[in-house]
């Protein structure tokens, strides 16, 4: 859910206070998701869960800041081909400016992991939001994880 949040706050924040860019890992995007083989029912509004209205990839526009997308191909709750992969679409459509990785092995909840956040911290490098990654780093992050 806290990835659904970020989106729906990136897309429809006031201007004022709206995110300058997002980085979604796993996101929940399509309140209607998982549709095939999930292993949890999708997001049911009379019990209280967003509305389908409130899918993150129908309210991306112009406005909405440039994401750092991950996705995993595997997730049973947050399959790829049913949010990241919809919102990168809808991000392109609209010339919002994104990177978009994936994992074929991981799984929902493997948290901070070098298939996205080596990329992540070059993705921030390149717009101007974070210093160029130190040479190494990847290794150093593997010796802390």
């Amino acid at each position: 859910a806290g990835g659904h949040l970020a989106g729906v706050a990136a897309a429809c924040a006031d201007p004022a206070i709206r995110p300058r860019l997002q980085i979604l890992v796993y996101p929940a995007i399509d309140t209607l998701s998982p549709r095939e083989d999930g292993d949890i029912d999708p997001w049911a509004p009379e019990k209280g869960y967003p509305a389908p209205d409130t899918s993150c990839h129908l309210l991306v526009g112009p406005s909405t800041p440039p994401a750092f997308l991950a996705g995993i191909n595997g997730d049973t709750y947050c399959p790829a081909k049913e949010n990241t992969e919809l919102y990168a679409q809808e991000l392109q459509t609209h010339g919002v400016p994104y990177r978009y990785v994936t994992d074929d092995e991981e799984e929902h909840g493997c948290g901070l992991k070098d298939w996205w956040t080596v990329p992540c911290a070059a993705w921030l490098a390149e717009q101007g939001w974070a210093h160029s990654p130190l040479p190494g780093w990847e290794v150093i992050n593997e010796r802390d994880a």
